[in-house]
């Protein structure tokens, strides 16, 4: 096996345990869970070779996940505005 067909098996192993994580965490369906997961900037940090994100445990990259989503529903708050009348 190719180094570079390793370190893709790597970071597709590494995407499945990490949902199996946040699935578990956050008490959803895996295979939702797997949508929200690869549709998110984490999933795509994670198959780019040139970030080295793979190169983490699975608990990392849970947790870089749930960082984007906090990120992302506070950048949707913040854009909340009242209009007074």
């Amino acid at each position: 096996m190719s180094l570079e067909s390793q370190i893709e098996f790597s970071m597709s192993l590494l995407a499945q345990m990490a949902i199996r994580k946040l699935a578990h965490d956050l008490q959803c369906d895996e295979d939702e869970m797997t949508a929200k997961f690869m549709q998110s900037r984490t999933a795509q940090m994670l198959f780019n070779c040139e970030t080295g994100l793979f190169g983490y445990g699975p608990d990392y990259i849970a947790n870089e996940y749930l960082e984007e989503t906090a990120r992302c529903m506070n950048v949707a708050s913040d854009e909340h505005v009242e209009y007074k009348a």
